[in-house]
C-alpha cells in the first residue's frame, strides 16, 4: 500500500499543550489523514482515546493536568499494542518509554512526522 493511502486510512490522537504547535500540526495532519482528534493535556486525551480508539497516538510529554508518560501508561492498560509516538524537546533517557514506537524531537519536521506515522502503521 502506498504511503498516502496508509495515511488516508489512519486516525490520529494528537496531544500537545502548546496551542500554536497543536493547531499547526493538526491542520497539517487533517489534510492527509482520515481523522485527527486533538487534546491539550493527558486527561482529556485519555477520555478521547477511550471514546475513539485512534490508530496512532502522538503525545507531548511535559503537559499540565496529566503528562505524556502517565498518559502512555494509562493507554497501555487499555491496549498494550497501541501505536504511540512521543514528541519532546529533550533527547534523554528520562523522556523515554519502552512501549513507545518512536520519539520525535521538537521542533517537529512535518515530513518526518508523516514518515514516522507510516512506519508505525506498517508494524
Amino acid at each position: 500500500m502506498e504511503a498516502s493511502e496508509i495515511l488516508k486510512q489512519t486516525t490520529i490522537l494528537f496531544v500537545e499543550d502548546d496551542l500554536i504547535v497543536r493547531m499547526a500540526l493538526v491542520k497539517f495532519l487533517k489534510r492527509r489523514c482520515k481523522g485527527v482528534i486533538e487534546a491539550e493535556n493527558g486527561r482529556i486525551a485519555l477520555e478521547l482515546f477511550i471514546e475513539h480508539r485512534p490508530d496512532v497516538v502522538i503525545t507531548d510529554l511535559e503537559m499540565p493536568v496529566m503528562g505524556g508518560l502517565e498518559l502512555i501508561d494509562r493507554i497501555i492498560e487499555y491496549d498494550d499494542k497501541q501505536a504511540i509516538i512521543i514528541t519532546t524537546a529533550y533527547d534523554d533517557l528520562k523522556h523515554k518509554h519502552s512501549k513507545v514506537r518512536a520519539h520525535l524531537i521538537k521542533p517537529i519536521d512535518s515530513e518526518n512526522l508523516l514518515e514516522t506515522i507510516i512506519s508505525c502503521r506498517k508494524k
